[in-house]
């Protein structure tokens, strides 16, 4: 497969969603998209491995199938409530006397001391995101590579997954007869797809409304603030309709889909749904389905409220919020989010893609931001960060002197 061709696999909690794209300057061009019910998989975590694979397999054989493309290496989102989010500081003596420069494995060396400090032994951190570097207890900077300094301390906000649970996913994988490339956080991904740089910087807040999660992510001048995981979604308002009106999970979810509305006034709508079951036809009114809908919905968006509320980033939102995840697209949700939590409220839209069908919506904000993450990824910082001093011999001597002290 060329270099500039990547594979995204978005494996959710109820459907995986495999994209197949073309990176060129910034612009996405979807050559082939896949979505299949997922089986083997539930709430994060593997429970039948043989059963993910072979969908895992199919699911991605499609792509190579339309495209005449063979597909090797996937990049690949997960969610589960194994996701933890934490801050971590390190600090680190770079001189007894005088200053001393700061090189990148310098920078290195802090970071791997801040993930040893936060890490527990069973996790894999997934993202690392530097949240300020402080230069002798008094300077706070961005960047600070090539700065003199006796003392650096860093202040970070690391994601982990579990480390079993994380190896499970790479097995499956692996087992259908794939290479993973990388795996991320899907709120993170799906970051990537739908937020524009204005908002990354200025400040937005992004609700991923997954099937069994839902990933609130504080992003603001460009990087991941804060994280908070809410154990509801989708799956949990067709569980209660299913129960309320005793009708089979997958009708259930039928009704979610194609009949739910959730807005105040449909308590009163008394329209009829007609639904086959068996061979016999059953009437249910809208208000029912609503009613049923409504009963942890309540309870759902006060916890969305009092996760915003707890965050110190909550007056740093200047964009708002924005949503995503296939959950996003049921009619009403995210104005009762907006009504909650007194913030305005958007439908996440895939950003600078060219795609033969419709892969705008917010259900595959997760596997396009998989490409974007994908084609900008490097797998070695470029030779102009190592580079330091004015004169040539100094920049040649720097540049030998933090390559052998990054690699060896």
């Amino acid at each position: 497969m060329k270099s500039n061709i990547l594979c995204g696999l978005d494996i959710g909690n109820s459907k995986l969603t495999a994209i197949l794209a073309k990176s060129e300057k910034q612009r996405i061009e979807v050559l082939a998209v896949a979505v299949s019910a997922v089986s083997g998989f539930s709430k994060g975590a593997v429970n039948n491995l043989a059963d993910l694979s072979d969908c895992l397999q199919k699911t991605l054989d499609k792509l190579s199938k339309e495209t005449g493309l063979k597909v090797r290496r996937v990049l690949v989102s997960i969610n589960g409530d194994y996701i933890r989010a934490y801050s971590a500081f390190a600090t680190v003596a770079l001189s007894e006397r005088g200053n001393h420069q700061i090189s990148l494995a310098d920078m290195s060396y802090l970071r791997k001391q801040a993930k040893l400090l936060g890490m527990r032994i069973d996790e894999t951190i997934l993202h690392e995101f530097p949240q300020d570097y402080i230069l002798d207890d008094a300077h706070s900077v961005v960047n600070p590579l090539g700065l003199l300094a006796r003392k650096i301390k860093l202040d970070s906000y690391l994601l982990s997954a579990s480390y079993n649970s994380l190896e499970n996913i790479k097995t499956a994988v692996q087992q259908a007869g794939y290479e993973v490339a990388d795996v991320i956080y899907s709120g993170v991904a799906s970051g990537l797809g739908v937020l524009s740089d204005e908002e990354r910087k200025e400040g937005s807040l992004l609700i991923d409304l997954g099937a069994c999660f839902t990933g609130l992510l504080f992003f603001r001048d460009n990087i991941l603030r804060d994280f908070k995981m809410i154990p509801f979604g989708g799956n949990d308002i067709t569980d209660d309709i299913s129960k309320s009106l005793e009708l089979p999970w997958d009708l259930a979810e039928d009704i979610k889909k194609s009949s739910l509305v959730l807005s105040a006034q449909e308590e009163l709508n008394s329209e009829k749904i007609v639904v086959r079951r068996g061979g016999s036809y059953r009437n249910l009114e809208k208000k029912d389905v609503y009613e049923a809908a409504q009963k942890r919905l309540d309870e759902f968006l006060d916890n969305i409220k009092e996760a915003i509320d707890s965050s110190s980033w909550k007056d740093s939102m200047k964009c708002g919020i924005v949503g995503a995840g296939g959950t996003a697209n049921l009619e009403g949700l995210l104005e009762k989010i907006e009504t909650r939590t007194n913030m305005p409220v958007k439908l996440g839209s895939v950003k600078n893609i060219s795609s033969k069908g419709n892969v705008l919506g917010p259900q595959y904000s997760a596997a396009v931001g998989l490409i974007y993450y994908g084609s900008n990824a490097k797998s070695l910082p470029s030779l102009k960060s190592y580079i330091t001093g004015k004169t040539t011999r100094e920049k040649i001597t720097s540049l030998l002197c933090n390559l052998y002290q990054d690699y060896f």
